[in-house]
């Protein structure tokens, strides 16, 4: 069988994530497509817009299996996400790994990865890293490489470093982006626009114009519903920050360099998210970098938990149709597939557990792990 993995965030599902399933279909054959999809939080640092039960029911429609990619894999740097999912994609059986890219080349985006193993290379991007420079932009001095220009493209190098960290023999294979760049925050006048831009339009209520770019029942769901960003997060954030001291914060994850001290000192100037976020950025501190920090401080994700972090050995499913189903009974019996929450099964994703609650404070919802059964979906793969 040929089982196709898609390392995914659906946030919000669209036109151009339909796209690239029917697209990856197409491209290896594959039995069985499965998404590995962040959960209420994603790596950007932001909350999701909708939740993560929302979106895998849009998602299984077209899809055969919708698992969650572990909390801290989904909200950590790039590498890290990457190697959370490649990992599930493993357990999974995965023949084969598919992700949009500027690229759309394979060979281009494993010559940059060989490349970058080099050691000189290595010691130049370390050196320009100190001096400043974000890892793109080291990359793209220390190499040349004008594949660094593009977020897709960055992303798709940290999947071929994970496959090879993780010695698996799971097949990376890419298909070109469509659309506008995924930071583009402009609706395209294609039928398919980036999520970035989708959000944005949403959040300042111009849902007219936002659901032309996504499936009908997803948008009917958005419609009805409470989108959510970082801004709804923002006044949490304050206690928590205020009543933190500076050592605690210090032992955020991805609290480096004294940050801490700007930001307890700086947060209470502010009556927003984006005027904080904006007062305290720096050259090295990007708006993505504090956006994820923001989401370990809110989840109170430490440097400790993450450095007895170890990924996880079991498999949290949010949607399946008959195919997916029939293809879990065929999965080792050693591996742990977790699709209705109980006590028995807790302790294998507590993060996940807690960040749903979490969510729902902000969403008002209680759609929570115990209480929302496996989605069931009734299309079965051609």
């Amino acid at each position: 069988m040929i089982i196709t993995s898609l390392i995914t965030e659906y946030n919000p599902f669209h036109n151009g994530h339909i796209h690239h399933i029917e697209a990856s279909r197409r491209l290896t054959g594959a039995d069985v497509v499965i998404a590995i999809m962040s959960g209420n939080f994603t790596q950007r640092g932001e909350i999701a817009i909708t939740d993560k039960f929302t979106r895998a029911e849009a998602a299984v429609r077209h899809v055969d299996l919708v698992v969650e990619l572990p909390l801290y894999n989904a909200v950590s740097y790039a590498d890290d996400f990457a190697l959370g999912g490649v990992h599930a994609a493993g357990l999974l059986g995965s023949t084969n790994i598919v992700f949009g890219s500027e690229s759309g080349d394979i060979e281009d985006l494993k010559d940059v990865h060989a490349k970058l193993r080099d050691t000189d290379i290595q010691r130049t991007m370390t050196a320009l890293m100190k001096e400043g420079y974000s890892y793109p932009r080291a990359v793209d001095e220390a190499i040349d490489a004008d594949l660094f220009k593009g977020s897709n493209n960055i992303l798709g190098l940290s999947y071929i470093r994970a496959i090879d960290a993780l010695g698996t023999e799971i097949e990376p294979l890419t298909i070109p982006r469509l659309g506008n760049r995924f930071d583009d925050e402009n609706l395209s006048e294609t039928r398919f626009s980036s999520a970035t831009s989708l959000r944005k339009a949403l959040i300042e209520g111009r849902l007219t114009e936002a659901v032309r770019y996504m499936p009908e029942t997803l948008a009917r769901e958005i419609v009805n519903g409470t989108s959510l960003s970082n801004a709804d997060i923002f006044d949490s954030l304050k206690i928590i920050i205020s009543r933190m001291s500076h050592a605690e914060l210090r032992g955020i994850y991805m609290m480096t360099e004294g940050i801490e001290h700007r930001i307890k000192n700086r947060i209470r100037r502010h009556n927003s998210y984006d005027s904080f976020i904006n007062d305290i950025k720096t050259k090295r501190y990007t708006r993505t970098r504090l956006n994820r920090l923001m989401i370990s401080i809110l989840l109170n994700i430490t440097k400790d938990r993450m450095e007895d972090y170890v990924l996880p050995d079991a498999v949290r499913v949010l949607a399946m149709n008959r195919t997916g189903q029939q293809y879990l009974r065929q999965l080792p019996e050693g591996l742990e597939i977790i699709t209705n929450v109980n006590s028995k099964n807790r302790n294998s994703i507590i993060p996940e557990i807690a960040a749903t609650d979490i969510y729902n404070v902000f969403a008002g919802s209680d759609r929570h792990d115990f209480n929302t059964p496996v989605i069931i979906a009734g299309r079965t793969s051609p």
